[in-house]
């Protein structure tokens, strides 16, 4: 009696990956380096979320340089530094900035441009006399947009 073998099964054969099949046909496969997808994700990593350079971009184009600095409390050339994306604000004026650019985006569904300067630096009976700007800065956006509301619905008129 002849012991039976087990024979291999016959593989069936794979498609050959795209990849593959490139090469084989003699085309180059594109290839990104990993130092450039690296690059990417830190350039992406790096730029906050919340996109300072637009916000800062959107106050500078509404008040200027000079009327921004002064609102914010900072040197005049600090706004133009966050717009371009040359440095990031730290925490404190970050969030002053992004309560600034709320504000004014309120100021513009009641007023043009041209009264935000003024309404923001100028004192506001309905924050009890405060310029809403000063208000701003140590309470944060919402009794400053309350007066906004207040002055659009005419309680002062």
């Amino acid at each position: 009696m002849v012991p039976m073998v087990a024979t291999p099964a016959k593989a069936r054969p794979r498609s050959p990956s795209k990849a593959t099949a490139a090469k084989t046909l003699g085309a180059k496969t594109p290839r990104t380096p990993a130092s450039k997808i690296a690059g990417a994700k830190r350039a992406a990593s790096a730029r906050p979320r919340w996109s300072p350079d637009v916000r800062a971009g959107l106050v500078v184009g509404l008040l200027g340089n000079r009327r921004a600095a002064e609102l914010l409390g900072v040197s005049e050339s600090q706004p133009s530094r966050w717009k371009t994306g040359a440095e990031v604000p730290g925490p404190i004026m970050a969030a002053r900035l992004v309560d600034l650019d709320h504000v004014l985006a309120r100021l513009l569904l009641v007023w043009g441009p041209e009264v935000a300067f003024d309404w923001l630096s100028g004192p506001n009976p309905f924050l009890d006399g405060s310029r809403p700007i000063d208000v701003l800065v140590v309470r944060g956006s919402t009794d400053v947009v309350a007066a906004l509301d207040a002055e659009a619905a005419g309680a002062y008129a």
